[in-house]
C-alpha cells in the first residue's frame, strides 16, 4: 500500500488560520480559554507563527490574576522583549490585601515596561485593603509610581473601587486629593466602583477631554445635594456629550421621581448626557458587593461593558440624605 505524503500547508494559510480564530478585538482572555491555548501552541511552530501569536497573545491574553503569574512575565521580558508590547491586560496579582512589597514592585515594573502601548487595563485589588495610615512599607506610593506612568490609555475599569491610590490620611481634614484616573489624560471609557459622587467628582469628569462612557457601580452620594444634580454640575465646566450608566441590585438601585421641577431639560436641552441605571438581578442570597463586581468584570473582560444600556433618566432625584452603599 503506497505510503501517504505529508501535506506542508503554505504559510499564508496557516497565519490566516491564527488570524480567523480571534475574538472580537476588545475581548480579554483568560489562560484556560481555547483561544489562548491556540495562539500558545502556535508560538511554538515556527518563526512566523511564534511572531504573529504572540501579537494577538499580547492583544487579548495577558491575564495576570496572581503574583506568581505576574511575577513569573516579568522573569520572561528579558529573553522576550516583544512581551513589553501589551495593549490590554486584566491585572489581579494581588491576595485579599495589598500589603505585599515584592508584588507592589512588580506591578510598577510591569507597568513601567508598558506604559507606551497599554490602551486597555482591567484591575481587581483591593486598593482599600490598606490604608494610608497603615502603610508602614510604602506600597501605597509604589503602585502610584507605576499607574502615573499610563498615559496613553483609552479605557480602565476598577473592580473594587474607584483607583484608590491616596497616600495621604483618610482621617486628615484637608485631604482634597483628586481622582487619580485624571492622570489619563487619554482616557475615553472608565468604570469605578462606589466613588463618592460630589460637585468635585464632576468637576474631575469634565476635566477628562477625551472621556465618552462613564460606568458608575454602587456609588455613594447619587442623591445628595452635592452630587446628585449630574448635568448642572458637569456643564458648569464643560460642554461635551457624555454618556452614564448607574450600575446596581435592583433593590438597591437609585429612584428617580417624576417632579417637573426637577427635569434636566433647561440643563440639556440637547441631551447631550445620556443617564442610565442599570439594574443586576439578585438571586437568593447573594452577596450585593460580589455580583455586581463579578458582572462588571466579565463585562469588562468581553468588551460589552461599554454597550450596556438600561432606563434612561430624564429627570434629578430630589433631595434624599442617602445612606451609603458601603463597598
Amino acid at each position: 500500500m503506497e505510503q501517504l505524503k505529508s501535506i506542508h500547508l503554505p504559510i499564508e494559510i496557516v497565519l490566516n488560520i491564527i488570524t480567523c480564530s480571534l475574538p472580537k478585538s476588545n475581548v480579554l482572555l483568560d489562560p484556560a480559554h481555547p483561544i489562548t491555548q491556540l495562539l500558545v501552541t502556535f508560538t511554538l511552530v515556527c518563526h512566523e507563527t511564534r511572531k504573529l501569536a504572540t501579537r494577538y497573545l499580547c492583544q487579548h491574553c495577558i491575564y495576570l490574576s496572581s503574583g506568581p503569574r505576574l511575577s513569573s512575565y516579568l522573569l520572561t521580558i528579558p529573553s522576550r522583549p516583544e512581551l513589553c508590547n501589551i495593549s490590554a491586560l486584566f491585572l489581579a496579582p494581588f491576595g485579599g490585601t495589598i500589603d505585599d512589597q515584592p508584588t507592589a514592585r512588580w506591578v510598577r515594573e510591569l507597568l513601567n515596561y508598558t506604559c507606551t502601548t497599554l490602551k486597555r487595563l482591567v484591575i481587581d485589588i483591593p486598593l482599600r485593603s490598606l490604608y494610608p495610615e497603615d502603610d508602614h512599607l510604602g506600597v501605597r506610593d509604589i503602585l502610584r509610581q507605576g499607574f502615573q506612568r499610563l498615559q496613553n490609555l483609552e479605557e480602565f475599569v476598577s473592580v473594587q473601587d474607584e483607583l484608590y491610590l491616596s497616600v495621604q490620611d483618610r482621617f486628615d481634614t484637608n485631604n482634597n486629593e483628586r481622582a487619580f484616573w485624571r492622570n489619563f489624560p487619554k482616557l475615553k471609557r472608565l468604570a469605578v466602583y462606589n466613588p463618592m459622587i460630589d460637585h468635585l467628582f464632576w468637576e474631575d469628569v469634565a476635566a477628562m477631554s477625551n472621556l465618552e462612557c462613564l460606568v458608575l457601580t454602587r456609588a455613594d452620594g447619587l442623591r445628595d445635594r452635592n452630587g446628585s444634580n449630574f448635568k448642572t454640575e458637569y456643564f458648569h465646566h464643560c460642554d461635551r456629550p457624555l454618556k452614564v450608566l448607574l450600575i446596581n441590585t435592583e433593590s438597591h438601585q437609585v429612584r428617580y421621581g417624576n417632579m417637573r421641577r426637577h427635569r434636566w431639560d433647561e440643563v440639556d436641552p440637547e441631551k447631550k448626557m445620556t443617564i442610565m441605571t442599570y439594574s443586576i438581578p439578585l438571586l437568593f442570597d447573594d452577596d450585593h458587593i460580589a455580583v455586581c463586581q463579578d458582572y462588571v468584570k466579565i463585562g469588562a473582560q468581553y468588551g460589552t461593558l461599554w454597550d450596556w444600556e438600561g432606563e434612561i433618566i430624564q429627570h434629578r432625584p430630589s433631595f434624599v440624605q442617602q445612606v451609603p452603599s458601603g463597598a
